[in-house]
């Protein structure tokens, strides 16, 4: 049986699944039915959605953080968004731009990339999603979790 403690925690262990999962449909949907560009684009613009992908990478695991930690002074002055939404906010976020660089890797399928470069932003994407933690709740120590 679920208890109140654990119900967040498994929400977003739901969530990465999820996005784990989408992700290697989008892979097998690139390989499987979606023909390449007959002439691929130049390699500069390969390079520049390359760079764009592992940003996103960057971004997932550094921005939730940074955006998160500004906010802190805001909320002190307006509680309008509860510690518990903020931490599925953040965790909704990292995981949309993880899915972001396995995107990326299905645009430089369509057009027409090496298919070690559209391999290399899918695994990106999935190995970031598998190496992310969300952290624990906030409250979980005291249990004070919003039934889910």
């Amino acid at each position: 049986m679920e208890t109140k403690t654990q119900s967040p925690a498994l929400v977003m262990r739901v969530m990465k699944i999820t996005f784990i999962i989408s992700g290697f449909l989008y892979f097998y949907v690139a390989m499987k039915f979606i023909s390449q560009a007959q002439t691929p684009v130049t390699g500069a613009v390969q390079l520049a959605i390359t760079i764009v992908a592992f940003t996103c990478i960057a971004v997932g695991f550094l921005v939730p953080r940074f955006v998160f930690r500004a906010a802190e002074i805001t909320y002190q002055s307006n509680p309008a968004l509860p510690p518990f939404k903020r931490w599925i906010t953040k965790g909704i976020i990292s995981l949309a731009f993880f899915e972001a660089c396995i995107l990326f890797g299905f645009v430089l399928h369509v057009l027409g990339a090496p298919s070690w470069r559209v391999e290399l932003l899918f695994g990106a994407g999935i190995a970031a999603m598998l190496l992310w933690s969300p952290g624990t709740p906030p409250g979980a120590a005291r249990g004070e979790f919003p039934q889910v």
